[in-house]
């Protein structure tokens, strides 16, 4: 009959088809961002509120290291990080471990910041 509700299946949340979830963007090449990985000091190229990407110092892929990095806009990140891959660039693509809520605020605001910046560069 036609007034019956039909029983519908409850559609659960997909996660998202891509496995990264967070914006990323590259430090300011004036201003560059520099992470301290057992006593060295790498570039970062990337970095995001889910993790960064540096060059590969002789570093394998499965890897879990402690690091911190001061960012420009403020605020000491110390956390660890799992390299999950390094790509054909020689390129370690990392993810943070047990990042906290401090640190991922004060990276949202970074990556802020330099989203409007690429922005404002774009439009002149």
């Amino acid at each position: 009959m036609f007034w019956k509700k039909k029983n519908k299946k409850e559609e659960k949340l997909k996660p998202p088809e891509e496995a990264r979830q967070a914006y990323r963007v590259a430090p300011d090449s004036e201003n560059p961002l520099f992470l301290n990985l057992e006593g060295a000091s790498l570039e970062v190229v990337e970095v995001s509120s889910g993790g960064l990407a540096f060059k590969n110092q002789g570093l394998k892929a499965g890897s879990v290291y402690m690091i911190d990095f001061v960012l420009p806009t403020g605020g000491l990140i110390k956390t660890q990080i799992k390299i999950l891959r390094i790509d054909e660039e020689d390129i370690c693509r990392c993810n943070y471990i047990n990042l906290d809520v401090d640190s991922e605020d004060s990276l949202h605001r970074y990556v802020l910041v330099r989203q409007k910046e690429d922005l404002r560069s774009q439009n002149f």
